[in-house]
């Protein structure tokens, strides 16, 4: 008989703490343990005691942490979130010691600082207002990072429209001269073709009396942060850097540079940590090409014949038919810019400008053959990173 009173009596004191324990605290409100913590509509409450008396304080504001990259698409199509490296925090870069290296130098090099109006921007009737917003914003954000090195003197043009408006993009290119590349022309008819509703097609044409970043989107496409504004910021750097000769760089330099430095700057406005989600993306492109190729697969050999062909401009499948120079490309300059930093990396860029063969300038400036290059840094880099690094 006593033992069921006792268990009677333990049975009702449980279900009065767990009844307690459910009851929301609220300042000044008994709580049953000093030490105790709960979190309620944002804030941590702390059991804390008074005299003899145990109450709830008065809370503390739980702070947000910054976006994930999981809200930051950097490809049209979906890019699978799960790395085989943890991410602990928005602000921690992990990574072998190449790409920290390569991150640290961008970050002492590349200090933002406000710049003035460098656009001239154009807007077709069907163009979607919140993308037109997000363009400026992230178009002037990026081109902070390039006030050491970019000295535009004239407003840079920026075309915009959607898969309605080749037309319209074309007229609006005649004051400038720009329609005069039919062959830009012909290249934007067929991404509206061939990429439908996942159109987002993005260039700054290289031509010698100088260029244009023109966007057609297709209207249907959300407004969502990504690397693809600051990206195409890049390659306006690098048109004025070679005086309008990018045509002259390898490709795997051109689109890989790109990314390297495109990611970096979503980094430093998202978190750190983006940079290891968007270079996984990029590795991961060849994916969405149509060569049907597996780049993992490669032995030295294959990598050595891969990487020679990339030394075209948008040639050897170079370009987004098969997107294998945005991989191969990031991770070369990821590693070019470890090993030799910033400002080799501006020289190299600025090098094209002149009639010296690329490969040349590539020696005197890293102090190596380029071939010599690949076969004893760069492919081991490349298979290591493609080994760690999922897809």
């Amino acid at each position: 008989m006593k033992k069921w009173i006792f268990s009677l009596v333990l049975l009702l004191s449980i279900s009065s703490v767990e009844a307690f324990s459910a009851t929301p605290p609220k300042p000044g409100l008994e709580c049953s343990k000093q030490g105790v913590i709960k979190t309620y509509k944002g804030k941590k409450y702390t059991c804390i005691k008074s005299g003899k008396k145990l109450s709830w304080n008065k809370g503390v504001l739980i702070a947000k942490t910054s976006p994930t990259r999981s809200s930051l698409p950097i490809t049209s199509k979906p890019t699978p979130t799960a790395s085989p490296t943890p991410i602990s925090s928005p602000n921690q870069l992990i990574g072998p010691p190449e790409q920290l290296r390569s991150f640290d130098n961008m970050k002492q090099a590349m200090q933002p600082k406000s710049v003035d109006n460098l656009f001239r921007f154009h807007y077709s009737p069907n163009s979607v207002q919140s993308f037109k917003d997000y363009l400026e914003s992230e178009l002037n954000y990026s081109m902070q990072f390039w006030v050491s090195v970019y000295s535009g003197s004239q407003l840079f043009n920026v075309f915009y429209g959607t898969e309605k408006d080749l037309d319209w993009l074309i007229d609006a290119w005649k004051p400038y001269g720009f329609d005069k590349n039919t062959g830009f022309a012909a290249d934007f008819r067929g991404r509206i073709q061939r990429e439908g509703n996942q159109l987002n097609a993005g260039a700054v044409p290289s031509q010698p009396d100088g260029s244009h970043l023109s966007i057609l989107r297709h209207s249907s496409l959300p407004t969502e942060p990504g690397s693809f504004i600051p990206h195409e910021s890049v390659h306006i750097v690098q048109q004025q850097l070679t005086k309008n000769r990018t045509d002259k760089m390898p490709c795997w330099l051109r689109e890989g540079s790109a990314n390297l430095f495109g990611n970096f700057i979503v980094a430093e406005k998202y978190g750190t940590s983006t940079y290891n989600r968007a270079k996984r993306g990029d590795m991961n492109n060849f994916l969405w090409g149509s060569s049907g190729v597996d780049l993992r697969k490669f032995s030295n050999e294959d990598w050595f014949s891969h990487l020679k062909s990339l030394e075209g401009n948008f040639m050897g499948g170079c370009d987004y038919l098969f997107r294998f120079s945005y991989g191969s490309g990031l991770l070369l300059s990821e590693l070019l810019m470890a090993e030799g930093g910033f400002e080799k990396m501006m020289n190299f860029w600025r090098a094209f400008s002149l009639e010296t063969d690329w490969r040349i300038s590539f020696n005197s400036i890293y102090e190596i053959e380029l071939n010599k290059w690949y076969r004893e840094k760069a492919i081991p880099y490349l298979k290591s990173e493609y080994l760690r690094v999922g897809p």
